[in-house]
C-alpha cells in the first residue's frame, strides 16, 4: 500500500472531522460542544487508518490469490543477473522483468539532524501520542498535508520551506493562497528558509536557519523531514541487472524500458510525477509492451496533481509561466468558489479555478484549482484536454445547480 496514498487521506479525514467539531461547529447551529473540552486521540485514528488499510490489502492479496495466472511470492528480491532473481534463497528466472518499487523519502544533508533524531511520512502516519510540537522541514506534498494534518490535531506546527512559497511549482495565486490558509489555521510557516544545523539540547530538538539575511532557531518535540523522494533500489542487485540509474531514479525510457532489454520500470521509482495513479497508468502500457511488444509510449501531458489539504489543491497541464515559456500565446479564465452559492453552503467559499488556454487554437493547456473537492472537480479538466480539446464543452454544457463545478463553468465561459 502507498504510504503516501490511502493511509494519508485517512488520517487527513479525521484531521477534517477535528477542525470542524471544534472550531466550526458553532458557525453550523451546533450547540453544546466546548472546544477547550474537545480533544484528540491520535491512536484511535492511527487505529481506524490500520483497518482500512488491512482491508484494502486483503482484498488486493484476495483477488491475486484467485488468478491461477500469478504465483505470488513474499520476500526481498535481488538480481543475480538480467534474468536471474534471487528471492529470499529462491532462485527465479524470468525472460522479462518489471520494476514497480517506488520511492522512499531522500536523503538530506542537515547537519546534526540524524543525531538530533527525526521522523518521515513513515513514522508520522505510525504516531500513537499526539506531540505537543513539531517542526516540519519541506513545503510540498507531504510538508503541507501533514502540517495542517498535526495543526488540526492540535500540535503546535513551525514549518520551514526553501522556496519563496509552499508548492512553488504550482500557480503562485494559488500557492500563495494555500500559504495564507495555513498561517490562518495555526501554522507558524516561514518560506525562503535555510536549514543550516539541527540538534538536541535539554530534552527538545532545535534547528537552525537561516532566513532573511539572519539566523533564528526553532524548538520542537518532533522534527519531520519532508524534503522529497528517491527510488528505492537499495540491495537490488540493478548493477548485475544491467540496469543503469539517472541520478536518483531508475533509467527508463518512453516505452519504459531500462537499460537492460528484458527490464521495465514504472511509477515513482523513474522519477517525475510520482503519484499511485500515474503508476498505474505505467502498467498496462509496460505490459503491453512486454507481451505483445506494441512500442507504446507513455504520455504524461495529462497526469493530474493533487495536495489533499482543505480546501484540496488540484492541477493539470501547465501553469501559465510554463505555457508561456513554451511559447504559447495565451488566454487565461478564472473564477472565485466566494462566489458559489454550494461552497458557502458548505462553509468553504475559498479559492479559485484557473484555466489556461493557447490563444490561437483554444486547445486547453492546463488546469489549476484550489478549492473544496478540487481533487474531484480536476477531472472535468483532464477530460477536455485529453484529446487536446478546449474548454467549449465545459463552458456549454449544462451543470447540475447548486454544485461546485459551476465554478469550473464560469472559469471556462470567461476563457472565450
Amino acid at each position: 500500500m502507498n504510504e503516501g496514498c490511502i493511509p494519508t487521506k485517512t488520517l487527513l479525514r479525521s484531521a477534517e472531522v477535528m477542525h470542524l467539531v471544534r472550531d466550526r461547529s458553532a458557525e453550523f447551529g451546533v450547540r453544546g460542544i466546548d472546544p477547550k473540552s474537545v480533544s484528540f486521540d491520535l491512536a484511535a485514528a492511527v487505529a481506524r487508518k490500520d483497518n482500512i488499510v488491512a482491508g484494502i490489502q486483503a482484498g488486493i492479496y484476495k483477488n491475486l490469490d484467485r488468478n491461477k495466472n500469478i504465483t505470488f511470492m513474499k520476500g526481498h528480491a535481488e538480481f543475480t543477473s538480467p534474468v536471474d532473481i534471487r528471492i529470499d534463497g529462491t532462485l527465479v528466472t524470468a525472460e522479462n522483468s518489471v520494476l514497480a518499487v517506488g520511492s522512499q523519502p531522500a536523503p538530506y544533508a542537515i547537519p546534526g539532524l540524524k543525531e538530533a533524531g527525526f521522523i518521515t511520512n513513515y513514522e508520522a502516519l505510525k504516531l500513537e501520542e499526539l506531540p505537543n510540537s513539531m517542526i516540519v522541514i519541506g513545503g510540498g506534498y507531504e510538508g503541507v498535508e501533514f502540517a495542517q494534518m498535526y495543526a488540526r490535531y492540535g500540535t503546535a506546527v513551525t514549518m520551514l520551506g526553501r522556496a519563496p512559497r509552499v508548492m512553488p511549482k504550482e500557480e503562485p495565486e494559488l500557492s500563495e493562497k494555500l500559504g495564507d490558509i495555513l498561517r490562518e489555521e495555526g501554522v507558524d510557516l516561514h518560506t525562503s528558509t535555510e536549514v543550516v544545523r539541527a540538534g538536541a539540547e535539554n530534552g527538545a530538538r532545535f534547528v537552525l536557519v537561516r532566513e532573511a539575511g539572519s539566523e533564528r532557531r526553532y524548538e520542537a518535540e518532533v522534527l519531520l523531514l519532508a524534503v522529497g523522494r528517491n527510488a528505492r533500489v537499495e540491495n537490488l542487485g540493478l548493477s548485475e541487472a544491467g540496469v543503469e540509474m539517472d541520478g536518483p531514479y531508475v533509467g527508463a525510457d518512453r516505452r519504459l524500458r531500462t537499460s537492460a532489454s528484458n527490464i521495465w520500470s514504472l511509477g515513482d521509482a523513474n522519477g517525475g510525477l510520482m503519484f499511485t495513479h500515474r503508476a498505474t497508468y505505467d502498467g498496462p502500457i509496460a505490459a503491453l509492451n512486454i507481451v505483445k511488444a506494441l512500442g507504446r509510449e507513455v504520455d504524461y501531458r495529462v497526469v493530474p496533481r493533487a495536495v489533499f489539504t482543505e480546501p484540496t489543491l488540484a492541477s493539470v497541464g501547465l501553469t501559465e509561466a510554463e505555457a508561456r515559456a513554451q511559447g504559447h500565446e495565451v488566454r487565461v479564465g478564472t473564477a472565485d468558489f466566494a462566489g458559489s452559492g454550494r461552497a458557502k453552503a458548505i462553509g468553504l467559499p475559498v479559492g479559485m479555478v484557473k484555466l489556461i488556454a493557447d490563444d490561437g487554437t483554444g486547445e486547453l493547456l492546463g488546469g489549476h484549482i484550489l478549492g473544496p473537492r478540487a481533487d474531484d472537480l480536476i477531472h472535468e479538466v483532464v477530460t477536455a484536454m485529453y484529446k487536446k480539446g478546449s474548454a467549449e464543452a465545459i463552458a456549454k454544457s449544462i451543470h447540475v445547480h447548486p454544485t461546485l463545478s459551476e465554478v469550473v463553468k464560469r472559469a471556462a465561459k470567461a476563457l472565450r
